[in-house]
């Protein structure tokens, strides 16, 4: 038995199940922070404020602060003891979560799927889904990445109330109440362009077994819950889904999947903050190859056609006047020598120049000029 303690004044016992009696009633305290480690009765009324041990929580919980004490002091000198370690610079976040919806009595959902087709009839209640990019590929320990969000999820849902007060049992429908129920709701879905070494590596060091589903399908055997491996690449040309390939290694070339990508760039959200994502260059670039170079030029200036072009190329396949046309008379000869200069010259001019002047050019000059005036008309 433990022995009564007198409170000063009305207070919560912290562990206690009963409120305290008027100020100097005794009570006999069950193992509470007050009996165990002696604390000051005044402070009971603040221990509720550092938290009650549960779920991991955003305060920090006394029972850990004294446990890491404990390691602290207590612990060989040849470890390091860290708390409240941050895992990632960013919060976990799967990419996606595909939910079932559960359907009332006497409605039918439309189960019609356009892309995937195969997929969604083996998905369970709830599926955690990451996908890998053709810009940000499979990386050696992102499966570890997707089964943490996948058990960290269920363990989520697990402190949820399964009934009420009074015994009853929760709607699934209802607010509030959980949506993966056993292991069996809930699955891994990993969606890649393709298979690579590192995948493969990662699955075998776990002791996962692939089953070939066919057509770019998979099922990974051996983890507390079913995974999904889905290859873009494969499934895209098998299912005749162009956008989906597009979304991988493929070019778009359907309509449907130029559309796409002309109204994903265009789009306002895109326009906010896209040029700043990871993966921008690529994405644009998908887009520009479904546009012919007429299209992609169409309503620049002639100066924004040519930028970046050097002078030969801005001058190939034009005919000599097209290239001299619009230059005055002093930049036309200008960097000619004068031989060159006086080829130039139209036959008005020639005919005023002085006998001096021609036979000062070349003899091969000379003879040209001559046969050029003595033409008929000359």
């Amino acid at each position: 038995m433990t022995r009564p303690i007198r409170f000063p004044e009305e207070r919560w016992c912290w562990g206690s199940t009963r409120r305290p009696r008027r100020r100097g009633s005794r009570i006999r305290a069950r193992a509470s922070p007050v009996s165990i480690a002696g604390v000051p009765a005044q402070k009971v009324a603040l221990l509720p404020l550092l938290g009650a041990d549960g779920a991991v929580g955003a305060k920090r919980i006394i029972w850990h602060v004294g446990f890491e004490r404990n390691l602290r002091r207590r612990g060989p000198p040849s470890f390091e003891v860290r708390a409240e370690v941050p895992l990632s610079d960013e919060p976990p976040r799967p990419d996606y979560l595909l939910l079932r919806k559960i359907a009332v009595e006497g409605q039918t959902l439309d189960n019609t799927a356009h892309t995937l087709r195969r997929l969604w009839p083996m998905l369970p209640r709830v599926s955690v889904v990451e996908y890998k990019s053709p810009s940000r590929s499979y990386r050696a320990g992102n499966l570890d990445r997707l089964w943490g969000y996948v058990h960290t999820y269920y363990a989520n849902q697990r402190g949820l109330p399964r009934r009420r007060a009074d015994g009853t049992a929760i709607d699934p429908n209802a607010g509030g109440a959980p949506e993966v129920r056993v292991r069996e709701d809930l699955c891994a879905i990993l969606v890649v362009p393709a298979r690579t070494p590192s995948l493969n590596e990662d699955v075998a060091l776990m002791g996962l077994a692939w089953e070939d589903l066919g057509d770019g399908y998979w099922r990974v055997q051996g983890g507390l819950f079913t995974l999904h491996v889905v290859e873009i690449d494969v499934v895209g040309p098998a299912e005749g889904d162009d956008l989906l390939h597009s979304l991988g290694h493929g070019k778009p070339s359907t309509p449907e999947a130029r559309w796409f990508w002309m109204e994903f760039v265009g789009s306002q959200e895109a326009r906010m903050s896209m040029q700043d994502m990871e993966g921008f260059d690529e994405a644009l670039d998908k887009f520009l190859s479904t546009l012919t170079p007429e299209q992609r030029v169409a309503g620049l200036p002639p100066e924004q056609r040519m930028a970046g072009l050097p002078p030969e190329q801005r001058m190939a396949g034009l005919p000599p006047e097209q290239r001299m046309a619009g230059l005055p008379p002093e930049e036309v000869l200008a960097g000619f020598d004068r031989d060159h200069q006086a080829l130039a010259l139209p036959l008005e001019v020639l005919r005023l120049l002085p006998e001096s002047y021609l036979r000062s050019l070349s003899p091969d000059v000379e003879v040209e000029l001559r046969r050029r005036l003595a033409r008929p008309g000359g």
